[in-house]
């Protein structure tokens, strides 16, 4: 099988890197292995999802037969103001990606966002709610949603949040900075979802690439917490003894609002028997090792 991983540069693309080169991660074996399965790991500069042309010339040339999808457009507050970019990859990338796939026959795993929740429902949300997202990056990937299952009817589609791994740019790597430069942190209180680790989500698209599945379904870590309990649970394992301040979110103004609530219930995989989500305090110390 000809494996082809976009955004394979970012958090979740690397980790399934990792995991297809090694044919082993924490959970049991990989269904895929680099080797018997030709996987390409393309930087964006080499393969610009946006340009449907080279999308579809990549994907035959290289025979591909499963994409997973990781490349996004993630500056939340730079949407606000460069729409047109977030649409451009995160809309019409990923239903290229998608087109391509059902020119081939192949299969896509697509991964999408919390943000497509604007947050008033306040209990955890299903498949099968109704998606209102706040601002133009949740907007963009809808659409991704939208015309992926347009474009390949049987792409599964991972909705996710709060992701870090064990590479940087994370609120895992804020936290320890600001702990490390100022000796306090403070984090709000009233935005709540679940803090997930890219280890776990990526070995659910390798299952769900291998399995006959299609839609939509929500993929983090079990649980959920504020800003705040995730930030003192990161002092803990990370820099004891500095202090963590609850407070509003209002007081970190950003271009972008963000939903107050964005916890997700993997009703689907459950209901299938494949829910293998860590709680996400359990995830969390996994990456103290390293």
């Amino acid at each position: 099988m000809k494996i082809l991983i976009a955004g394979a540069r970012g958090r979740l693309g690397a980790q399934l890197a990792r995991f297809l080169e090694s044919g082993k991660t924490p959970f049991g074996g990989s269904p895929f292995v680099s080797g018997q399965d030709n996987v390409f790991a393309p930087s964006s500069a080499q393969l610009d999802i946006a340009d449907r042309e080279a999308v579809f010339s990549f994907c035959r040339g290289n025979k591909i037969g499963i994409v997973f999808n990781c490349a996004a457009y993630t500056d939340v507050d730079g949407a606000e103001s460069d729409p047109a970019r977030a649409f451009a990859v995160n809309a019409h990338g990923a239903e290229n990606l998608a087109a391509a796939m059902a020119e081939r026959g192949g299969k896509l795993v697509h991964v999408s966002t919390d943000y497509v929740f604007d947050g008033k429902k306040r209990l955890p949300y299903t498949e099968e709610d109704g998606c209102a997202p706040l601002n133009v990056y949740g907007r963009s990937k809808l659409e991704g949603e939208k015309l992926v299952l347009a474009a390949l009817p049987g792409a599964v589609i991972l909705r996710t949040a709060w992701l870090y791994g064990r590479t940087g740019g994370s609120f895992i790597d804020t936290v320890r900075r600001i702990a490390s430069s100022r000796g306090v942190v403070r984090a709000a209180s009233d935005q709540f979802g679940t803090p997930t680790f890219a280890e776990d989500v990526a070995w659910h698209m390798l299952r769900l690439a291998a399995e006959d599945l299609r839609g939509v379904f929500h993929a983090t870590c079990e649980g959920s917490c504020s800003r705040y309990e995730f930030a003192r649970e990161i002092v803990r394992l990370f820099c004891p003894g500095t202090e963590v301040v609850p407070c509003a979110a209002a007081e970190f103004p950003a271009p972008a609002v963000r939903p107050a609530y964005s916890v997700l219930e993997n009703a689907r995989l459950k209901s299938c028997g494949m829910n293998g989500f860590r709680e996400w305090k359990e995830a969390l110390s996994a990456v103290i090792p390293e």
